[in-house]
């Protein structure tokens, strides 16, 4: 699991992900069979000029982070100063 804190609108947040080599490769293989393959769509022209691609992204980069990436967020507000 890869960890990754920041600081967005006045809190903080930290954002935990698996970054192994196994979600790695499903990342890739999804995106190759689910996506490019799926649509024929192999160019930023390609993918920009047809609808279907675009409409499929939403859902092929949400399978990807629930199911793959398996993101953790916790946000907490920012310590006030003083």
């Amino acid at each position: 699991m890869k960890e990754v804190k920041f600081y967005y609108y006045g809190e903080n947040c930290t954002v935990n992900y698996d970054d192994s080599e196994e979600a790695i490769q499903s990342v890739f293989k999804k995106l190759l069979d689910d996506y490019y393959f799926k649509h024929h769509s192999f160019s930023g022209e390609g993918i920009m000029q047809s609808d279907s691609p675009q409409q499929e992204a939403p859902v092929i980069l949400s399978e990807i982070a629930d199911d793959i990436l398996k993101f953790k967020v916790k946000w907490e507000p920012k310590e006030p100063k003083g």
